[in-house]
């Protein structure tokens, strides 16, 4: 019996120690894994993630371009023929990402400025589902991922690299993406930026020899914003009115893209999009 009793509290005082074994790496578990996550600093983001079933269907392309009045002194009605050079549709990195099925025409507005012999492009098209919008905008955002650096082809043949750098810092809205191209010679940048907005697809796309004015981009991404969901980005949930427009200053500046190219040698300053571009392996 008191052999028993014996075994007994052996075995038991094996069990409590066991568990507190356990106990002990069990604390420093959670410290190993706490403390780390602990320091960890999540980036804070003001982008706002848009209700894209409610925005479905109730946005016209032609309103989610940019007109005159949205941008700053210096900026003029440009070359339509210059909006074959969009964004839009274009390969990155080599890789074919193409547009959803389109439910609108491809509605452009092109602009420059003179003295910095600088462009800007703005596109806007529906597509057929909310949610493929939404899927265009990862498909662009993985495939520049993919590298940081292609070739095109120069206006005298040669080819060029072209360095891939992030675009605005401040995302407005969580399906969106953005990045600058730098010609490696210093001799042009594209930046450039899409946004979701419903079931409408919306890019802008600056062309020059030095990058835009700082803040450009953001500011015209706001405008168009503000314009195409003012509950959610417009004081007081109005829109303001657009009364002045593309057309009322030059009517042609502002046109739906049907085809056909841009002849290069009109715009030297802007680097060919990425569908020309072959990717540095």
């Amino acid at each position: 019996m008191n052999r028993t009793a014996a075994l007994a509290g052996k075995q038991g005082a094996r069990v409590i120690l066991l568990v507190a074994i356990l106990g002990v790496s069990g604390v420093f578990l959670g410290l190993a894994v706490g403390y780390p996550l602990s320091k960890v600093s999540f980036e804070e983001s003001d982008a706002v993630r848009l209700d894209q079933s409610r925005l479905a269907g109730q946005i016209d392309p032609a309103d989610a371009v940019l007109v005159q009045t949205d941008l700053p002194l210096g900026w003029e009605p440009g070359d339509p023929g210059i909006a074959a050079f969009g964004i839009l549709g274009s390969d990155f990195c080599g890789e074919q990402v193409p547009l959803p099925t389109q439910l609108s025409d491809l509605e452009t507005a092109v602009f420059s400025n003179e003295p910095d012999s600088s462009v800007l492009i703005a596109q806007a098209v529906r597509v057929d589902r909310w949610q493929n919008a939404r899927t265009y905008i990862d498909d662009v955002s993985s495939a520049v991922e993919e590298c940081d650096r292609f070739f095109r082809t120069g206006l005298d043949g040669s080819r060029v690299p072209v360095n891939i750098d992030d675009g605005t810092s401040q995302p407005p809205v969580t399906d969106y993406v953005s990045r600058r191209f730098v010609a490696q010679e210093g001799t042009s940048v594209q930046t450039w930026s899409m946004m979701a907005v419903g079931d409408v697809v919306v890019a802008l796309l600056y062309g020059g020899p030095a990058r835009p004015q700082e803040g450009l981009i953001s500011d015209l991404e706001d405008k168009l914003l503000v314009r195409l969901d003012p509950e959610d980005f417009a004081p007081g949930g109005v829109a303001p009115s657009t009364t002045s427009t593309v057309a009322e200053v030059d009517p042609t500046a502002t046109s739906v893209l049907e085809g056909g190219a841009a002849d290069e040698s009109e715009v030297p300053t802007v680097p060919p999009p990425a569908d020309a571009a072959e990717p540095d392996n």
